[in-house]
């Protein structure tokens, strides 16, 4: 892992940049671009600066996942003072603001990087091998769309909210000029153009794809061809895969209300047989015996996620110790209301998700306390999706199933919908999914605030500045 920490390191040193400049993406110097691109290694490098820049805390290492997304998801009964805010849809409070201003410009600047990666494999791609060439390109698509996408559902009425109303803008080239916004529906056509090509480009020659037999932790380190190019080949769950990609597609199909593509996408992911449950028997494999239920879990359920090198140290003492920056507590109640009934006792993640660490008396969510990953897409959403999509309760069964419930199965007559709510709020602890479900679903109400759920709330307000280009309509 050294190799991929060397490669954060050179691109966010070449690729980041202000809030400002989000469509500015001219290099600093003309001589570090041509030398970054004139080489295999050089691409290599920019597509994993890509992933280091989301796993900043501004995004995806923090506020798009255990941070701010689950504040406005009510996961928390407690954050720090100068967060508590953000439990009240305060966008206009100087700290809220600053973090929802940050999204916006955080996203669009990886975006910036995709695009300007995408150019660059367009006019200097022929020095590397069509293989090389074709993960890069598909990656860099993959993220633009996935980037885009956490940009619709934050800045956006939902597509049962108001698809034909306007957007965000679907920026694609490398540009110093104001991009109009596109219709929310346009955009989610735009994201799966952009997903559709990248799986093209990455099926045949995707490791963890359909086109090779099995991929595993021991295909990793025993095969030459996936140590060649710096290890670039590996740990293929750290970044969109294949699967991946088909993963996010039923995810977007779904917000879309497709629901013929999103059954199609999920049960992809599901039968490739890739990615597994966690049970007894992997939980007492010898060789993982020395890692936490959360790492081994990560190896087997995660589809998709982010590698951050401090994971602990660098996001989740951010929000999960007594003093943290933003100390994010779910109290005894508002875990037992979660997991609720027996579920406190049977729920393999009330068992596992949470501790008290030494010299504290308050427990915490532990999901980044230990590994390296933090998860952008998982097995059990594939399930969740199927079950939505195709109104078949049995998916859920088999997610419950799997969580500790074999013995405990739902009542006969039971409201979909409403098990699928409860599911997402256990499932989904500090990962930044639950506000997004509420939204899709549009939900005047949700558990744990008296706040009424509505536009205001649902619709995160764009940074000033964007608005004074003048091509951009606030809704």
């Amino acid at each position: 892992m050294n190799k991929k920490l060397k490669y954060m390191i050179l691109c966010l040193s070449l690729f980041a940049m202000g809030c400002n400049d989000w469509l500015d993406v001219q290099p600093k110097s003309q001589v570090k671009e041509e030398d970054l691109f004139s080489s295999e290694s050089g691409f290599r490098d920019a597509l994993i600066g890509i992933y280091a820049l989301m796993g900043r805390e501004e995004i995806y290492g923090g506020n798009s996942t255990m941070g701010f997304m689950d504040m406005l998801a009510q996961t928390y009964s407690k954050v720090g003072y100068n967060y508590e805010d953000a439990l009240k849809y305060n966008y206009k409070e100087d700290h809220v603001k600053r973090i929802v201003d940050t999204m916006w410009c955080s996203n669009y600047n990886a975006i910036a990087n995709c695009n300007y990666l995408l150019q660059n494999i367009a006019q200097k791609g022929d020095v590397m091998s069509e293989r090389l060439r074709n993960v890069v390109e598909g990656e860099a698509l993959a993220l633009r769309a996935f980037l885009h996408f956490d940009l619709l559902r934050g800045y956006a009425p939902s597509y049962k909210m108001g698809k034909d109303e306007p957007a965000i803008p679907y920026v694609r080239e490398v540009t110093n000029s104001p991009v109009v916004q596109s219709t929310v529906a346009q955009i989610l056509e735009y994201i799966i153009a952009d997903l559709k090509a990248a799986q093209i480009l990455l099926k045949p020659i995707d490791p963890i794809g359909p086109s090779f037999v099995e991929y595993n932790d021991k295909i990793e380190y025993e095969m030459d061809e996936y140590i060649t190019d710096d290890g670039f080949w590996l740990y293929r769950k750290s970044r969109l895969n294949y699967y991946g990609v088909t993963a996010l597609m039923a995810r977007v199909y779904l917000y879309q209300e497709n629901m013929t593509d999103a059954l199609t996408c999920a049960k992809e992911v599901i039968d490739s047989k890739r990615f597994l449950f966690m049970n007894d028997s992997i939980n007492n494999v010898y060789d993982y015996r020395n890692l936490s239920y959360i790492e081994k879990m990560a190896r087997h359920e995660y589809i998709s996620s982010l590698y951050v090198y401090d994971l602990k140290e660098g996001r989740s003492d951010l929000f999960f110790k007594n003093l943290a920056t933003y100390e994010c507590v779910i109290a005894e109640g508002r875990k037992a209301s979660i997991y609720s009934g027996m579920g406190q006792d049977l729920d393999i993640r009330s068992k596992n998700w949470f501790e008290t660490p030494a010299g504290s008396s308050t427990e915490y969510v532990n999901k980044y306390m230990k590994g390296t990953q933090i998860p952008l897409l998982k097995l059990s959403e594939m399930y969740l999706i199927a079950a939505e999509a195709s109104g078949d309760i049995r998916y859920l069964e088999t997610l419950r199933a799997n969580r500790g419930y074999a013995t405990d199965p739902l009542p006969a007559g039971a409201d979909l919908q409403e098990e699928l709510r409860k599911e997402y709020q256990k499932e989904f602890v500090a990962e930044g999914q639950l506000f997004y479900f509420y939204k899709r679903q549009n939900m005047t109400s949700i558990p744990f605030t008296a706040q009424e759920m509505n536009r205001s709330v649902y619709v995160f307000p764009v940074p000033d500045n964007e608005l004074e280009f003048g091509n951009f309509k606030q809704n």
